[in-house]
C-alpha cells in the first residue's frame, strides 16, 4: 500500500506575497518526503479564481529540485485543456529534471459550471472534453515512445511529429485516470489507464467500479494491466472520533469556505484509528494500492505521522 500527500496550493497565490508562500510548499514537500510518504500531488485549476492554483507543470519542476526520491503527481489533472503535442513535450521534460519520478492522474472534470467556464476560457468546447481526454492521452503515449507519429483523430490531426527528450520512464509517464459515476469513465480506465483514481465513499460502489473496470479491460486485451487503484480521500484522524469529525470539517469548512452541505462529494474519512484501518482494509481487500490523501487539519505534522505510522501498520503493509 503506497501513501500519497496532497499538497495544499490554492491558498498560496492569494497571499500578499505569493513568492514567499511557495517556500511553505517547498518546507511541506521535503516534510513529506522525509517522513516516508510515496508520493505528493497538486491540484490543476486556471481560470477558477476561488480555486486558483499557480500552474501544476511548473510547480511540479520546482518540487522535482526541491525533492530527490518522492513521486510528484497532479490530481485531478485536465490535460484536455491543453494542446497534446506541448503537454507531451513539457511532461517528458518533467520526468527528466525528476529522473522518473512524474505521475499523472488525470480526469474529464465534473459536469459543474465553474469547469465548464475553465473550458471555455481555454478554447476548448466542454462537450469534447472527453473525447479530447482520450486523444490526448493516446498521442502522449505515442510521442512518449515513437521517434515520430502520424495521428489522425476527430479533435487532433497529426503528421510526422515526434517530440525530444522522452521521458525517463519506459515506454512512458504512468497514466491514472479518474473515474467514479458512469460506465463511459469506467471504459476509459480499463482502455487507457495505468491505473484507476477513485473517490467511491463506500465499499460497495468501489467493489463493483473495479469489477466493471476489470470486465471492460478484456476486449482490449487489458486484463490485469491496470494495475494501480488509487483512493483519494480527506482525512482527519483523532483518539476521539467525534472531535475528528468536528475538527475535520471545521476544517473544510474553513479551507473551501462552503457549508459542509456543500462539500458532500468530498470522501471524508474522519475517524479513530481503529475505525480508520477497518474501512481501509476492506477496500484494500478489493485491490486498493495506493491513498492519496489530504489532510483536514492544522497540525498536519501529526496526521501525517498517524496516517504511516498508525494506519498503515494495521494495513498489514
Amino acid at each position: 500500500m503506497e501513501f500519497g500527500f496532497l499538497l495544499h496550493t490554492r491558498q498560496l497565490v492569494r497571499q500578499e506575497d505569493a513568492a514567499r508562500s511557495f517556500e511553505q510548499l517547498w518546507a511541506d514537500a521535503a516534510r513529506a518526503e522525509e517522513l516516508g510518504f510515496d508520493h505528493i500531488w497538486l491540484g490543476d485549476s486556471v481560470t477558477v479564481l476561488d480555486k486558483a492554483r499557480g500552474d501544476c507543470l511548473t510547480t511540479m519542476a520546482a518540487l522535482a529540485a526541491q525533492t530527490s526520491k518522492i513521486r510528484i503527481g497532479a490530481v485531478p489533472m485536465l490535460p484536455a485543456l491543453r494542446n497534446p503535442v506541448l503537454l507531451a513535450h513539457a511532461l517528458a521534460t518533467l520526468d527528466i529534471i525528476s529522473k522518473g519520478r512524474i505521475i499523472l492522474g488525470v480526469s474529464v472534470g465534473p459536469v459543474r459550471d465553474y469547469i465548464q467556464r475553465q473550458f471555455r476560457a481555454c478554447g476548448v468546447p466542454p462537450q469534447e472534453k472527453a473525447g479530447r481526454l482520450s486523444e490526448c492521452i493516446e498521442i502522449m503515449r505515442r510521442l512518449w515512445s515513437e521517434t515520430t507519429i502520424d495521428y489522425d483523430g476527430r479533435y487532433y490531426k497529426l503528421a510526422g511529429v515526434g517530440i525530444l527528450p522522452h521521458p525517463a520512464q519506459k515506454p512512458g509517464i504512468p497514466i491514472w485516470i479518474a473515474a467514479d459515476r458512469n460506465d463511459n469513465g469506467f471504459k476509459r480506465v480499463a482502455r487507457l489507464g495505468d491505473g484507476w483514481v477513485t473517490l467511491a465513499p463506500t465499499l460497495e460502489r468501489f467493489t463493483a467500479a473495479r469489477r466493471s473496470i476489470d470486465q471492460y479491460a478484456e476486449p482490449y486485451g487489458r486484463a490485469g494491466k491496470i494495475s494501480a487503484t488509487a483512493l483519494y480521500a480527506t482525512f482527519n484522524i483523532q483518539s476521539d472520533g467525534a472531535r475528528a469529525r468536528e475538527e475535520g470539517w471545521n476544517w473544510m469548512e474553513r479551507f473551501f469556505d462552503q457549508p459542509r452541505e456543500k462539500l458532500a462529494h468530498h470522501f471524508t474519512i474522519f475517524a479513530g484509528p481503529e475505525e480508520c484501518a477497518r474501512l481501509l482494509k476492506g477496500y484494500a481487500g478489493a485491490g486498493l494500492t495506493t491513498i492519496i490523501a489530504r489532510i483536514a487539519s492544522d497540525d498536519v505534522s501529526a496526521q501525517a505521522r498517524m496516517l504511516l505510522n498508525e494506519i498503515k501498520p494495521r494495513l498489514g503493509f
